[in-house]
């Protein structure tokens, strides 16, 4: 095939194209964050990176509760709702989250001291835990909307311009003030209340709030949401209990070099969320588009496809190279790579979770979702609690072991809905 004919191809895909897109600037917004954190590893020891990746549990497992997880409703709402329920969606979502950060202020408030203790964090990073976990919700709201919309150039400015000032201020506070772990912590709270407040203002200019919230919707956003809270906390379950597992049983420095295993892992996992983005998008709209249950199968089929060879060729490449460089440039951390190496099936095995997982957002079957996802972390942690004193390569096999178990899971889950929804032509 000739050059020319290989970039018309690829350009006249726009699933791939604004994937690559997509993929680009999720590396400003989560890749450069995962390259700071590699430049600041060289300032960080492993015991005080241990310290950082509990700080960042703890931001990810309040998340959870700020919008009730309901805040992956906005995509479902702009497909399928008018333009006066996606109002009142955007507007029951943040009304909801401004009363979780009241209440979950005041819960640190009262139990600070243990909290403190429990976590080895200082008082004053519990409550910048709060603060980051509302004011990103708004910067992700915002980028879930601009995506939806396939504004593909805004999205990657509010994305990188984010990603920027996060890379400077922090390489400023960690090597400039010498503020160690506390710098990047400072640097996520600083942008994340700076473009949470952006976005609050651009929904504000775009009349996308309204006053007129039926009770209907709270109830429809909350039903959607409240079923993921166990399905998104598993991720916590799974990571977060794992490195207080290891904090226990190892020790601080162990926690540092898993977390940065994971980190590594994650790039696998960012690909796949990036070029979900976009292909979320497309399955909705495909799934919504009317034609027949023959011609929404073969483009499903399609996608699919595609999109399993790009998160193949990814995972090789990334497996090569932090493999390879890891040991040269941060020698400290060379002995994360043997549970990287496990590790990385886990990340290509997330990557066909998010596949599977849209046809059951799509379909309102959460808490099958719900069901499957919690039901396999309870099994992670009685397994890390079983293991993980033995050896660390243990933990990382059982983050294989039940994400095959998840993906199998979601996959037939995904067929059926497929099945039961759309008639045979």
């Amino acid at each position: 095939m000739r050059l020319s004919a290989i970039k018309s191809k690829v350009m006249g895909n726009k699933t791939l194209l604004n994937g690559s897109l997509f993929s680009l600037f999720s590396f400003f917004n989560q890749g450069v964050g995962f390259v700071l954190l590699i430049l600041l590893a060289e300032y960080i020891a492993p015991a005080e990176y241990g310290s950082l990746s509990m700080f960042n549990t703890v931001v990810t497992f309040l998340g959870f509760f700020i919008a009730m997880s309901t805040q992956g409703f906005l995509a479902i709402s702009y497909f399928k709702r008018g333009s006066e329920h996606f109002k009142q969606d955007v507007s029951a979502i943040s009304l909801i989250s401004l009363i979780s950060f009241v209440v979950l202020g005041v819960a640190i408030a009262l139990l600070h001291r243990q909290l403190s203790q429990w976590l080895h964090l200082p008082t004053v990073f519990l409550f910048a835990t709060v603060a980051i976990a509302f004011f990103h919700l708004f910067f992700d709201m915002r980028l879930n909307y601009l995506r939806v919309q396939e504004k593909v150039t805004r999205y990657g400015l509010w994305s990188c311009t984010f990603a920027l000032i996060s890379f400077a201020l922090s390489l400023y506070l960690v090597i400039g003030r010498r503020l160690d772990w506390e710098g990047r912590a400072y640097a996520n709270l600083i942008c994340s209340i700076a473009f949470g407040v952006l976005a609050i203002g651009c929904f504000l200019r775009e009349r996308l709030f309204t006053f007129k919230v039926s009770a209907d919707t709270f109830k429809t956003v909350l039903y959607w949401g409240v079923p993921l809270i166990p399905h998104l906390a598993s991720v916590w379950i799974k990571q977060g209990g794992d490195r207080l597992i290891i904090n226990e049983q190892h020790s601080l420095a162990d926690v540092g070099l898993f977390s940065f295993a994971l980190n590594l892992t994650s790039i696998i996992i960012m690909i796949g969320s990036a070029f979900n983005a976009t292909n979320s998008v497309s399955i909705y709209k495909t799934l919504s588009s009317g034609e027949s249950a023959h011609d929404i199968r073969s483009k499903l089929k399609r996608q699919t496809r595609d999109i399993a060879i790009i998160y193949l060729i990814a995972y090789v490449c990334i497996v090569l190279g932090a493999s390879l460089l890891t040991p040269l440039l941060l020698p400290r951390y060379a002995e994360s790579i043997p549970y990287f190496l496990i590790l990385s099936l886990q990340g290509l095995g997330q990557c066909f979770y998010f596949l599977y997982s849209n046809y059951l957002f799509y379909y309102h079957r959460n808490k099958q979702l719900m069901f499957v996802t919690f039901a396999t972390s309870v099994l992670h942690l009685a397994l890390s609690l079983l293991l993980t004193r033995y050896s660390l390569i243990y933990t990382c096999c059982i983050y294989v072991f039940v994400q095959i178990i998840l993906v199998y899971s979601l996959y037939k889950l995904s067929r059926k809905a497929l099945t039961d929804n759309l008639k045979t032509s």
